[in-house]
């Protein structure tokens, strides 16, 4: 099995430390989810026009797991590789490792729902299995990986 990756990268600004010119934790979560919308970017879904659509109307985040294991500071360069990890039903996992240099600065993992709007919903939104198109963009079989 093909997992598609990509890798985007941040330059650690001024604006996104804390006094001690770290980054600061908020802000590196922010990044993380910027990755995971450039990674659907990078297969043809920007998430504003499949909103637009109601293909999904979102991606909430049920959970966040992040270790963080070497610093960031103002002026570093950054790269977040991210992928979807696993598929489960209308749950999807996103897996990010972030480099500091030669250096495992963070991991995260992010539980995702996909939603579509639901007018007969208490919340008007429902969780729905993540379409099978969706998924094959992300995790294609090795030979179909190899011959595109």
């Amino acid at each position: 099995m093909h997992v598609h990756k990509t890798t985007y990268t941040h330059r650690v600004t001024f604006s996104d430390c804390d006094p001690a010119r770290m980054a600061y934790y908020p802000r590196i979560l922010e990044w993380f989810d910027h990755s995971t919308d450039h990674l659907f970017r990078s297969v043809g879904l920007c998430w504003e026009d499949m909103f637009a659509r109601n293909e999904p109307q979102g991606m909430p985040l049920l959970d966040i797991s992040v270790q963080f294991k070497f610093p960031c500071r103002f002026g570093d360069l950054v790269a977040i590789e991210t992928c979807i990890d696993s598929f489960e039903g209308r749950k999807f996992t996103v897996k990010h490792e972030m480099k500091n240099g030669e250096h495992l600065a963070a991991t995260c993992r992010e539980h995702r729902a996909w939603v579509m709007l639901d007018p007969g919903s208490p919340r008007g939104i429902k969780a729905v299995p993540v379409p099978e198109a969706v998924r094959r963009l992300f995790h294609r079989p090795l030979a179909e990986a190899v011959f595109r």
